[in-house]
């Protein structure tokens, strides 16, 4: 039956705040809600509490097969709803894809597994590659046991871990090589665009040093084109217009014709209207505009007398013409569309030769001032590591502190240090020992841990030798002692209690207490002296129903919960005395986290 309860949407806290399954492995339709704080999935073994582990998993985006959809169903479907308001990691990797969060500030993340296609993923209902569900829930939780969601094996998070170890006033060290090595990597780039070889920047200059040549050779003025075609047009058709001018005059004025011309018809007009305006000055307006029209053919017809003494064939020139329109044709088809971008393009040039030739002396600045910032690099990043290598050796005592508070006494955790090897031969410096390494964006070290479990063994790499249940107590370990909140707000541990006893049990459920004060913690446990002191009790059930079996979870209070902590003490038999240690277990945490609390 669905988990009920728990907190609802729209409250505040970075958290998992609810998970919806359907037709996942045996689970039919399941719907948990949790809470802030320290939750605990409890079940008898097989029940099917590490199948809800796999579908925040495969919420997450962790590989997920087809076999994981119910028998006799098409697909499977996962929601895991988030409040996340706070983790800034999370909602910066959203915004750049483009995704809000919800109005309530949730993100929600889904995922649905096909038979007959690839699974597909969305976040708040915006569809996206898997690639991003993972990186996005990488920020929102962190799996501990048998998943992918395992930091702490691989070795490129241990820096980082240990820096997180250092707390503030370490990470303004990290801060500071990390100005140091941007303004490196800055002025490294622009060395080494600068620094291109010889044969490239000749050939280079070459061909810019041809176009500004051939560009300034046609002397181009803007808008010498359209001048060109116009005076083209006028001598390929100067026998023509001459006709039509002489044509246009001559209706002017008749130069002697038998026809009446314009300016005769207009004089006699004049006259005739002098005439009228001896008797009637009632036509005085008409008259004038009889005068103002005879005045303006007299100019039309001067204009055309001048228009007509330029019009003559010129063949020479016509075909200068049409050779300067021909050089302007070819010198488009490689430089641009008009003069104007023509003398564009060869400006940019110019400049580009320009700064070929003055980059000698920029790249002898700035090689200069590379070696002034490595030197600086190499001292803060010094600095740094002797920082680091007093916090591993605090590290280490920490951890065997902590680590024998969880039950394994005889373990040995250990921090490496090594110079950062040089791959390259620009990214590396010279220390103070005269001997050199490499430069990374994180510092001059590489950072690994070691571990052994048995007494007598030898520490080695930790992804190689540590179980499911030691990473997982590891991490807690971890959790435990970093001085800043956890990073990632949902912290999932399975099989942290795998080959214990009831005694170590207890100093598992304090340290689970301990980090749900940062980070909201889920853990699947046998232990009751684990399960007493969470602040949400989820049993996990398998039953056979309709002739299918089905996974069904609820959550635990008062009485019920009192009778499966008694369950997980006893068994099957549950007599009273088994009862009455499990009040003391639950009445043990109470008193726990009321002083914790400070009530």
């Amino acid at each position: 039956m669905p988990g009920s309860g728990g907190e609802t949407r729209g409250e505040t806290g970075v958290m998992l705040v609810e998970l919806s399954v359907e037709n996942f492995a045996l689970i039919d339709a399941l719907k948990l809600q949790f809470r802030e704080g320290f939750c605990v999935l409890t079940g008898e073994t097989g029940a099917g509490k590490s199948i809800i582990i796999d579908a925040i998993g495969a919420a997450l985006g962790e590989r997920a097969p087809s076999e994981a959809i119910r028998s006799g169903q098409p697909e499977a479907r996962i929601d895991a709803v988030f409040h996340a308001r706070t983790c800034e990691r999370a909602l910066r990797q959203l915004s750049d894809a483009g995704i809000d969060p919800e109005d309530d500030g949730a993100i929600i993340l889904s995922r649905r597994l096909s038979r007959a296609s690839r699974s597909r993923a969305w976040i708040n209902g915006r569809a996206i590659a898997l690639s991003l569900l993972r990186a996005v829930g990488d920020q929102l939780v962190d799996v501990h046991g048998q998943h992918e969601h395992q930091a702490l094996i691989r070795e490129r998070n241990h820096i980082s871990f240990l820096d997180v170890f250092g707390g503030h006033e370490h990470a303004k060290r990290t801060a500071a090589y990390e100005d140091a090595y941007g303004h490196w990597e800055s002025l490294r780039g622009e060395l080494r665009a600068l620094r291109q070889s010889e044969r490239e920047k000749c050939q280079r200059l070459d061909l810019l040093r041809f176009q500004v040549s051939e560009i300034d050779a046609a002397s181009l003025r803007p808008g010498e084109e359209e001048q060109l075609r116009a005076e083209g047009r006028r001598l390929g058709n100067a026998e023509r217009l001459r006709e039509m001018a002489q044509a246009a005059r001559t209706a002017l004025s008749a130069d002697g014709s038998t026809n009446a011309s314009a300016l005769d018809c207009l004089g006699a007009a004049q006259q005739e209207f002098a005439k009228l305006s001896e008797l009637d000055d009632a036509l005085s307006g008409a008259q004038r505009n009889v005068d103002t029209a005879f005045v303006l053919a007299q100019d039309v017809a001067a204009e055309l007398a001048s228009y007509m003494e330029t019009l003559e064939a010129n063949p020479k020139r016509l075909e200068q013409i049409e050779g300067r329109l021909d050089e302007l044709a070819r010198l488009k088809r490689k430089y641009g569309d008009s003069v104007e971008e023509i003398l564009g393009l060869r400006d940019a040039a110019a400049k580009q030769i320009e700064a070929i030739a003055s980059s000698e002396q920029r790249i002898e600045e700035l090689t200069a001032l590379l070696a002034e910032c490595s030197a600086e690099v190499a001292a803060v990043g010094e600095r740094l590591s002797e920082a680091r290598r007093r916090l591993g050796r605090r590290l280490e005592r920490t951890m065997a502190r902590q680590l024998r508070e969880l039950g394994m006494q005889k373990a040995v955790f250990r921090v490496w240090l090594e110079p950062r090897p040089i791959t390259d031969e620009d990214a590396a410096v010279s220390l103070s020992d005269g001997s050199r390494c490499g430069i990374g964006p994180l510092g001059l070290d590489v950072v690994s841990f070691g571990f052994s479990a048995n007494p007598g063994e030898e520490p080695k790499p930790l992804g190689k030798v540590a179980s499911g249940g030691e990473l997982s107590r590891l991490m807690l370990a971890f959790k435990s002692i970093c001085s800043r909140a956890a990073e990632i707000p949902t912290l999932v541990f399975d099989e942290i209690d795998a080959g214990i006893g009831a005694d170590t049990a207890v100093g598992i459920g304090r340290k689970l207490s301990e980090v749900a004060a940062k980070a909201q913690v889920l853990c699947v446990t046998h232990f009751p002296q684990i399960a007493s002191m969470a602040d949400l009790h989820l049993r996990v059930d398998k039953r056979v129903r309709g002739g299918r079996t089905v996974v069904s979870a609820q959550v635990l209070e008062g009485e019920e919960r009192l009778a499966e902590i008694a369950r997980m003490l006893g068994g099957q038999e549950t007599g009273k005395s088994t009862q009455e240690h499990a009040a003391e277990l639950l009445a043990a945490a109470a008193r726990r986290k009321a002083v914790a609390s400070g009530q």
